[in-house]
């Protein structure tokens, strides 16, 4: 007797969806960023000067009139200004990098700062050698800083706004330092006029009609 063996098949199984889709790898770009703008340039290190009482350590006390002179603020300055820049503020001068370096750190006692941009533009240099890398020129703004100060008045924070304009003249100076930003751009300030005035916030006192 002749006995018929059943061939059993084995089971097909479909490829999931990640066998049958290749990879797709990401190339790695070696491309240097391009330079900021001359606004995105200033706007960002005076922003950044500005704040920097909130940025870098300061006093724990609450009315400490000492200056802030952090290695903060100085490595900011130098990643913004000639050497041998000359600075008008209030149309007094001109001072040198270390008086205006002083004046930035007397700024103290802030819980808070904001920066807020009302008007800027540019001029570009059009004499600027065309292999340069990073636009130089004029840049000229219009700012509000308001500080939130650490004591308070009747348990109401201080606050005070002062308001800004200037005037930057940029230039290339290839053998400054590379800023703290570590981005090698050996753009500075040469020439600064900065006319500032200090108001303070109306206090409101809560509970009282």
């Amino acid at each position: 007797m002749r006995i018929l063996l059943g061939m059993t098949s084995s089971p097909r199984i479909k490829p999931s969806l990640a066998s049958r889709t290749s990879l797709t790898k990401t190339p790695m770009s070696n491309e240097t960023p391009a330079p900021q703008s001359l606004t995105e340039w200033a706007q960002s290190h005076f922003t950044a000067l500005f704040e920097h009482n909130t940025t870098s350590a300061s006093n724990d006390a609450q009315d400490d009139p000492t200056p802030d002179q952090s290695p903060s603020l100085d490595s900011q300055i130098q990643a913004m200004f000639s050497p041998n820049a000359q600075i008008f503020m209030n149309h007094t001068g001109p001072l040198s990098v270390g008086d205006f370096t002083k004046q930035m750190g007397q700024a103290f006692g802030t819980n808070q700062t904001s920066v807020e941009w009302k008007e800027s533009f540019e001029v570009d240099d059009q004499a600027q050698d065309k292999t340069e890398e990073g636009k130089t020129g004029i840049f000229a703004g219009y700012l509000i800083v308001t500080r939130t100060l650490k004591f308070r008045i009747r348990a109401a924070p201080a606050k005070n706004y002062t308001t800004i304009s200037l005037s930057a003249k940029i230039a290339h100076e290839p053998n400054s330092v590379t800023g703290s930003s570590g981005n090698g751009d050996d753009r500075r300030i040469v020439q600064l006029f900065y006319t500032s005035g200090v108001k303070a916030a109306p206090v409101h006192l809560q509970g009282i009609a």
